[in-house]
């Protein structure tokens, strides 16, 4: 059992923030999915050469937290505002395995953050968001042996136990031992959402749409909750 919490100082500073996360577990990520491939490829495509009102107004959500907390989103850009620049310098994300791919075009769709880590990656740890002390460690995607400490305030997505981050500033860069691989059989996806500009039932129904995504592909048992003022803390069965 993982304890996943969100921690009361985050909702403080943020309270339209909500994170939906879907619990996959018993999944089989190997290998690639042509019909995943082609929905990933149709949805960069209809992203049109200038942002939509909705896409910079969701942006603009991120821009302003990630300043709260003392991040310049113009030199650390949020996810969601990088994946999008990204397609338009014809950058689009490419087919690497078939959570990732589904994570990618449900950011695509709803225009959220959206990332996941393989759980077993914690040993036995719990997960939780938070505001960082500046003593826990990160080594980046691609950089296993690197070690970085978060500043001081900063929110990372981490693991108590370990001091282990897992992302730094909220959604804008993940850790190495955390990735998702073929041999990832069990893993929590955050779906992130300020609200407003977004809504609750539009952040469940980017869930479901998810879950439609993963279980005729990689089977596995999922479950979905919503992280809020309301419900900081949830449990997670693997």
């Amino acid at each position: 059992m993982i304890a996943y919490e969100v921690e009361p100082k985050v909702f403080e500073m943020f309270p339209a923030f909500h994170r939906g996360v879907v619990a996959a577990t018993g999944i089989d990520n190997r290998g690639s999915n042509s019909g995943m491939a082609r929905l990933l490829s149709e949805a960069i495509a209809q992203v049109g050469p200038v942002p939509s009102a909705a896409e910079e107004e969701r942006i603009a959500a991120w821009n302003a937290a990630y300043k709260k907390f003392g991040a310049d989103p113009k030199r650390y850009t949020p996810s969601i505002q990088f994946l999008y620049e990204q397609m338009r310098r014809g950058k689009p994300p490419r087919s690497i395995n078939p959570v990732v791919d589904a994570m990618n075009l449900t950011s695509i769709r709803w225009m959220l953050p959206c990332g996941g880590d393989d759980l077993d990656s914690v040993d036995g740890g719990d997960l939780r968001l938070g505001l960082a002390t500046g003593e826990e460690t990160f080594a980046p995607l691609f950089k296993p042996l690197a070690v970085e400490h978060p500043n001081r305030g900063e929110v990372i997505y981490y693991t108590p136990q370990t001091q282990r981050v897992l992302c730094r500033r909220w959604t804008w860069r993940n850790a190495d031992f955390s990735k998702l691989t073929p041999e990832t059989h069990s893993v929590a996806i955050n779906v992130d959402a300020m609200i407003p500009p977004f809504t609750e039932a539009g952040l469940a129904e980017a869930m479901s749409s998810l879950v439609s995504l993963l279980q005729p592909i990689c089977a596995g048992a999922t479950k979905t909750h919503i992280l809020s003022p309301l419900r900081m803390r949830i449990e997670i069965e693997i």
